[in-house]
């Protein structure tokens, strides 16, 4: 049983459909329109980026993922020819073929891609409108034994299961299981509030454009402003404006374009000068980043298992949650192969899950949390070399800008490609 059906639910389902009879995903949203967000995805609206680990990652989940995409008209992106990145103190990093691949497209086009693939399995089935409100456990054990649901605003019911796998991404079923049994979690928190507002412009009046993508970053700590504009299927664009505490972007379509023009470089006001006011403009709060220990501390019951958000919500603006949830999909079909022969498959499921789950986790929180932690109000426990490590920072987007193979090592580093040790190990970050 997989609790929700976003990325992470969805490449979950797929991970366990080739080891279990049935795989029934429960989801409290209606079933989605094809190409519409969902209501429980408050950023659906926003652009999103799949990192180019995230899309191997899917890739190897999905046979035939690649295809769909192209046939759903999103957009081919190599991140070194394609993608405009524009740094603080180096200006706009040189654009190179890197051979590092991924698309750009809306996350409700890459949801349905996923969903039409996973539901064509004759084993796994989606139940919309079905919210689970607690986990079942043997009192012999302590062994989740399944979920009780409620339907709509409807009828309760009970579902067994050999394996619950929350991808709810808030985690409530699991943290609720934690309360109810005594025990305590112990979490890693990152204050960072942001707020970020985006539009799409649809053609004809999207602009033509040398790029697939450009990202503009804030001149920190001074500002916190950063902007980011991605082409979409169907010819569409979507721009997303970026803040922090009261500096946040405005709703208003003109304000929208004003607060474009205190980004650090004019690329993304340009653009919007092109297309005029949006017709609509979204926002959406990210108050915090949340890392939720549960191997440590306290050990989870066998036959739960969290995953994506429900681990790590990570600072949206680094576009990194979809492509872990991904990776740690491709982490559980792994496991689920290995021990399928052994007898009592689901023993440590658990914990070894968990256990390599921390270690994709490492790498993109110390790359989205080490520039929050310039602003001064950033709330949560600062890194003891943060000033040193900030400086070798700097000192390879300059590095970046001038050596190739630095810059291709960076981006795959930032494409969760490789762990950010690749960086230590060739000499480009001081041990």
């Amino acid at each position: 049983m997989v609790v929700g059906s976003g990325i992470a639910g969805l490449a979950a389902a797929q991970a366990l459909a080739d080891h279990f009879d049935l795989v029934l995903i429960l989801e409290r949203d209606a079933e989605p329109l094809d190409g519409q967000p969902r209501p429980g995805v408050p950023q659906g609206r926003h652009p999103h980026l799949l990192l180019c680990g995230g899309m191997n990652a899917l890739s190897t989940l999905f046979p035939g993922l690649v295809q769909d995409l192209h046939a759903a008209g999103a957009v081919p992106l190599d991140v070194g020819r394609d993608l405009q990145l524009e740094l603080p103190e180096v200006g706009a990093l040189p654009r190179r073929e890197l051979g590092l691949a991924t698309f750009s497209m809306t996350r409700p086009l890459l949801e349905q891609a996923l969903r039409r693939r996973v539901t064509h399995r004759g084993n796994v089935e989606i139940r919309y409108r079905t919210r689970v409100i607690g986990i079942l456990n043997a009192p012999s054990d302590g062994r989740v034994t399944g979920v009780h649901y409620q339907e709509g605003l409807g009828r309760y019911g009970m579902t067994g299961a050999d394996l619950v796998v929350d991808a709810s991404g808030w985690a409530s079923p699991t943290l609720d299981w934690l309360e109810t049994n005594g025990m305590t979690l112990r979490q890693t928190v990152v204050g960072v509030d942001i707020g970020y507002s985006s539009a799409v412009f649809a053609p004809p009046t999207a602009p033509d454009a040398d790029f697939v993508g450009a990202a503009t970053f804030a001149d920190a700590p001074g500002s916190s402003r950063s902007g980011y504009v991605l082409q979409a299927e169907n010819g569409s664009w979507q721009v997303l404006l970026v803040g922090r505490g009261d500096d946040r972007p405005p709703t208003d379509p003109r304000q929208f374009i004003a607060y474009a023009q205190g980004l650090l470089t004019p690329t993304i006001a340009d653009f919007l000068a092109r297309v005029g006011p949006p017709p609509h403009v979204s926002c959406f709060a990210f108050p915090k980043s949340v890392w939720r220990h549960f191997r440590g501390a306290t050990r989870l019951p066998r036959g739960l298992l969290p995953i994506g958000d429900a681990i790590c919500r990570f600072n949206p603006v680094y576009g990194q949650g979809m492509s872990v949830a991904a990776q740690e999909a491709v982490l559980l079909r792994d496991l689920l192969e290995r021990q399928a022969g052994s007898a009592d498959p689901l023993a440590t499921l658990t914990d070894q899950f968990l256990a390599g789950a921390e270690r994709f986790i490492e790498t993109p929180w110390a790359v989205s949390t080490l520039p929050d932690f310039v602003y001064p109000q950033t709330k949560g426990e600062r890194p003891a070399r943060l000033e040193e490590e900030l400086q070798q920072q700097a000192a390879l987007r300059r590095q970046a800008l001038v050596d190739p193979d630095a810059c291709r090592l960076l981006s795959e580093v930032h494409h969760l490609l490789k762990p950010l040790q690749a960086l230590r190990t060739a000499g480009l970050v001081a041990a």
